[in-house]
C-alpha cells in the first residue's frame, strides 16, 4: 500500500461537521510522474489549475459530504474488501465541459480493464448502499483528472491519444479532503484490503 498521502483519524473529527470523501485508487509512482508531466502539457494549453502530484488518483465512488458517523462505520469495513487484480495504461486525454476538468484515462480498446473497474465500481456501491449511502454519481468513466477550471472555450473537447503510460496501482482507500489555507487537501481515512492487488 502506498498512498502518498497523510493519515486522518475520523474519531479525531467534528461528529457534527460533514466531510467531502470519496474511495480512489492510487497510481504507483512511474505513473504520478507521468500524469505530472501530462498535466503541465494540458496546463500551457487550457490554463487552469493543475492537481497536486499527491492527489492523482481515480475515483472509484464519490461520496460527497457525508457525516463522520457514517465516514467512521465505513473506514472500518473497507479493511475486509477485497480488490480485484487490475492494470491498463494511461492513453487518452479528454475533457468533462460542464465541470471544465482535464483528465487521462484509458482508452476504450483497453475492454478487459474497462470491465473490471466497472465491475469493481458496481461491487463497492452494492456495499455502500448496503451501509445506508445513497447512489447518486452519473455514469461510471474511469479517469485521473489532470486539471480544473480549465479554459474550454471554443477548444476541442474529442478524446486524443496520449503517450501511453501503465497505471499500476498502489493502493486504495477512502479519501477525506480537509479544507486547508486556499485549497484542500486530501488525507486517507481507510485503506481497502489487507491484502490490496489479489484476485
Amino acid at each position: 500500500m502506498n498512498i502518498p498521502l497523510p493519515v486522518l483519524n475520523l474519531s479525531d473529527c467534528d461528529p457534527a461537521r460533514p466531510l467531502r470523501a470519496f474511495i480512489g485508487l492510487w497510481p504507483d509512482q512511474a505513473a504520478r510522474r507521468y500524469l505530472q508531466e501530462q498535466a503541465r502539457r494540458a496546463h500551457g494549453i487550457y490554463g487552469g489549475r493543475m492537481m497536486q502530484p499527491e492527489h492523482f488518483h481515480l475515483t472509484l465512488a464519490f461520496l460527497g459530504n457525508s457525516p463522520v458517523p457514517a465516514l467512521q462505520a465505513l473506514a472500518a469495513q473497507l479493511p475486509d474488501w477485497t480488490a480485484p487484480q487490475v492494470a491498463f495504461e494511461l492513453s487518452v486525454q479528454g475533457v468533462f465541459q460542464k465541470p471544465r476538468v482535464v483528465w487521462a484515462g484509458p482508452d476504450d480498446s483497453q475492454r478487459q480493464a474497462l470491465s473490471v473497474l466497472q465491475s469493481w465500481h458496481e461491487d463497492i456501491w452494492a456495499r455502500l448502499q448496503a451501509l445506508g449511502w445513497e447512489r447518486t454519481e452519473r455514469r461510471f468513466r474511469p479517469h485521473i483528472s489532470l486539471l480544473r477550471h480549465a479554459r474550454l472555450d471554443g477548444v476541442d473537447t474529442r478524446e486524443q491519444p496520449l503517450p501511453r503510460q501503465s497505471f499500476a496501482p498502489a493502493g486504495a482507500g477512502l479519501i477525506v479532503s480537509v479544507p486547508e489555507n486556499d485549497r484542500s487537501r486530501y488525507h486517507l481515512a481507510a485503506c481497502l484490503g489487507r491484502g490490496m492487488m489479489r484476485a
